[in-house]
Formats: structure tokens, sequence, C-alpha cells
């Protein structure tokens, strides 16, 4: 007798010229057979009664489904897919599954197809998610990843990424003097584009899951200037950036507002914010939605300072056009944010013996004077900030008297008259 689990010997008689033909029998370890067999694609699922914690008892069916990983090894993954109520009948919980087998496996298959490199991922990535971002998330998420990400990792394929490049790219940007939130939103995102990836079934496992904040040296510019620093710079200023600094000290609007301001923006006690200036972008979409769906509201102007724009406007070389803007530049275009402070705004303030002024200052000093006359919801509602915290959200429109009162108190402060009385 042949030991157990040899084989058949070369010198063995034929079938024809034993008596037994089929020879001896032969013992083997079914189980390990079983592991030589093919491997299928198609999945077979199982159904199988599941208490909920919010939904009760459901219906869920399950399914293993064979994939390849980067290293070329074959690996099975459980999956999982809830059907439907309890009380629906077993057969029609086990076609539901079915169905949603076919429908999940033509997915990857397709998918696999067409996504083929992290740009690739990227952009199906942004075509299923980008429905919930704001504007400014959409513009800031194009700007980090086509200059930071997509340059360095693009071409590779989704399933070849690991720890180390996304890490050190992350490092790169914090070396480069990139702030908190840019680094913070790259590495949000990138995690966010791998678990999707995950969730269908182009990669087996996030490689970004472990990312790391890395440190950032730069600090964040709290600079805001005093009263006499503002006073000394509209002391020397013409009468455009005279206008312009003090509705940003004043009103509090960003830099990309003020400069888009048009004449028709002006309504007398109030102006219309509706208009942001995109640095990055050009043509037709350098101007564009503001910031939120907050910052999209109106300012109180006090009397004294809308005096001032009602002047200016009665010797601009635009006036009989509403739609004009109402500081253009010599073409009767709008001036870009760093142009700006660097021609006009920053000279201004050297002269005026204020140094290392930003933009960004101008608001900054709005906000803190203005606590000395307002309250914290006035001051939120002043600089139109977005608190998903706040019942002010719902009252985009709405310029308290309160906050009037507040405004006015700050223009006499800066430029030294009374409040006129209501």
């Amino acid at each position: 007798m042949a030991e157990r689990g040899a084989a058949v010997s070369d010198t063995a008689p034929l079938c024809g010229s034993d008596p037994n033909p089929l020879g001896e029998p032969i013992d083997f370890d079914l189980r390990g057979l079983g592991r030589r067999l093919p491997r299928t694609e198609a999945p077979e699922g199982w159904v199988k009664r599941v208490e909920r914690h919010h939904q009760g008892k459901v219906w869920v069916g399950f399914f293993h489904l064979w994939t390849t990983e980067a290293n070329g090894q074959r690996v099975r993954r459980k999956k999982e897919k809830t059907l439907g109520p309890a009380s629906m009948p077993r057969h029609e919980a086990q076609s539901k599954l079915a169905e949603y087998i076919e429908e999940y496996t033509g997915r990857l298959t397709k998918q696999g197809n067409s996504i083929t490199s992290i740009v690739d991922l990227w952009d199906a990535f942004c075509a299923v998610k980008s429905g919930r971002w704001s504007k400014k998330t959409k513009e800031d998420l194009r700007y980090l990843f086509a200059k930071h990400v997509l340059p360095i990792i693009g071409h590779q394929s989704q399933r070849e990424v690991g720890l180390t490049p996304l890490q050190l790219l992350l490092n790169k940007m914090a070396e480069d003097g990139y702030c908190k939130s840019a680094v913070g939103q790259v590495r949000t995102y990138i995690k966010a584009c791998f678990e999707y990836a995950v969730d269908e079934g182009l990669v087996q496992k996030n490689p970004a899951r472990k990312l790391v904040m890395p440190n950032i040296r730069k600090k964040p510019c709290e600079r805001f200037l005093t009263m006499d620093e503002l006073r000394a710079i509209l002391a020397q200023a013409p009468p455009r950036e005279h206008l312009v600094v003090r509705i940003l000290a004043v009103c509090g609007l960003r830099p990309a507002e003020v400069l888009v301001l048009r004449i028709e923006d002006f309504e007398g006690p109030q102006l219309r914010i509706d208009e942001a200036l995109k640095e990055r972008e050009r043509g037709r979409n350098r101007i564009g939605a503001t910031k939120t769906a907050e910052s999209d509201s109106y300012v109180p102007v006090p009397p004294d300072l809308a005096r001032e724009i009602a002047a200016w406007i009665s010797g601009h070389p635009g006036r009989e056009n509403p739609r004009a803007f109402l500081f253009p530049n010599s073409v009767g275009s709008a001036f870009s944010v760093g142009n700006y402070l660097k021609r006009y705004l920053k000279p201004l303030a050297e002269q005026a013996g204020v140094h290392n002024v930003t933009l960004q200052a101008f608001r900054r000093t709005s906000s803190t004077h203005m606590q000395n006359h307002a309250t914290v919801k006035d001051m939120q509602r002043h600089l139109r900030h977005t608190d998903p915290q706040t019942t002010l959200k719902h009252y985009a429109k709405v310029i308290p008297e309160s906050l009037r009162s507040a405004v006015a108190a700050l223009d006499a402060q800066i430029s030294g008259g009374s409040v006129e009385p209501k």
C-alpha cells in the first residue's frame, strides 16, 4: 500500500492491466484541497435578522469579496448591507441582497477601470462630496490640492500611496510657513478622500488614517491698531484712502469686500455686502460670492460716514453707473487686495509712523475697539461671522438698533465727533 497522500508512481500499471482499475484508495486532506480551489470573483451572500439600536430588528445581508491588494496578494473581505425591516420575508431579503451584490461588484469594476491615480480619486471624491461644501471651502481646496498635493502624488495609483509620502507632504507645508488652518485642511481632506476610497472598495485601508499635524512654527498675526495709530493714518490719508480706512475700521468689512463695493451698494444708512474679490481667480470669476452665507448681508453706516461716502460718490467719474466700483483702479476695475495694500496703505501707514500694517489688522481693530460699545452678539453681527451655536444666524438681514448705535459711537470715537441723537 502506498504511503498516505503519496503520488502515483510513474511505473504504476495502467488501468487496463490491473485487476483493480481504481487502485488503492488515496487519503488526502479535503480542507487543504479547498484552499487550492479557484477563487471566484462572484460573491455569494446570506441574510440574518439583527437587532439595531435605532431601527429595531432588520434584515442584514453579508457577503465575502475577493480583492487584490497593492502587492498583488489576494485577500477576502467581509461586507454587509442593511436590507430592510425584519417583517420582510426571507426570500425577499435574499433577493434584495443579490441585487445589491450585483450593483456593488459592477460599480467596483467600473470604478476600478476609471480611477487609476490620485488625481482621478480626488476628482471622484470632489464630485460626490462637494455638494455639502461652501463656496469658500471649494475654492480653498482647489487651490491647496492643486499646489501642494496633486503635483507631488497625483500621478501615483491610489493603491501605491502610503503614510510616509503623505506625512512628508504635510511636513513640507509646515516648513514652508503655511498656517495651521491650511495644513490642517489638507490633512483633513486627504484622510476623507482615502476614506471614501475605502468605502468604495478602491483601496483596502486608509493610508492617511495616522497622519499627524506637524509643528507649526508660524504664529497667527494678531496685529491691530490703537486709536492713536488709526487717527494718525487718517490724518495723513488722501480722500480715497481716508474713506477706505474708515469703512474698514468702522464697518468691519473684509479687504476683499471693500474693494468691490459698487455705487449701488451704498443705501444711505447701510452698505449692502454681496460680493467679494477672489485673488486666485481671473476673468469673470475674479469677483464672486462672499465668504459665507452670513457674510452676504448689510452693515450699518453711521451718519457722519454716510455723508463722506455720499460726497465721494458725488465726485465719482462713474456716478451715473450704479454698477461702477466705489474705489476703481485706473482702468475702472477692482484693485487687487495685495496691490492695494502694497502700493497705497502700507506707504500711507509708514508715512504716519505706523508699522507692520496688514489689511486684516483693520478688521481686527474694528472688533477689538467695538467691545467698548457692543454686546458679543452685536459684535458677531457686525463682523458677520458664521457660528453654528448662535441664534443670530437666522437674522442675517436684520440690523438691530443697538448695533447701529454701537457703530455710530465707534465712528465718533475715531473721528473725534459726537453721536447724533436719534
